[in-house]
């Protein structure tokens, strides 16, 4: 009788020492990036691979990116606040709950819509890299 009880305390023990280590390997850090556009706004980067690019975001009221052309497919979810999206012809807002697409060399202006921080979640595909977005100074 010792011998299986003994016997059910080392298999619970080492099951749970498994899945303490698959927890371990599948939780992700995210590195803490500030970035200054017109006003400083904050990434959580929980990138893994250069295939694809995970990111939170928080910009303060005011915020704007400079009108850019990524080399990546953005897609994202507006947790807080209201996204806009210029492009050459139109404005479009996107409010809290709502995702957003821009496909991949799409000329486009990020910014904060809203009168309140803006939180979003965005997917890149593949990941961001410095070298695979320009910046433009107007939409001509």
């Amino acid at each position: 009788m010792n011998k299986i009880i003994y016997f059910f305390i080392l298999t619970s023990l080492s099951l749970y020492s498994q899945s303490e280590n698959e927890i371990e390997k599948s939780t992700i850090v995210a590195k803490k990036i500030l970035i200054q556009d017109n006003v400083e706004r904050v990434i959580f980067d929980y990138t893994q691979s250069d295939e694809m690019g995970l990111i939170e975001m928080h910009a303060p009221f005011g915020w704007t990116e400079p009108i850019i052309k990524a080399q990546f497919e953005i897609r994202g979810i507006v947790l807080k606040g209201v996204l806009g999206l210029q492009y050459d012809n139109n404005t479009q807002t996107i409010i809290s709950g709502n995702g957003f697409i821009i496909p991949k060399n799409t000329l486009v202006r990020i910014f904060n819509a809203g009168e309140v921080e803006l939180v979003l979640i965005e997917v890149l595909r593949p990941a961001y890299k410095k070298e695979l977005v320009q910046e433009f100074k107007s939409f001509n």
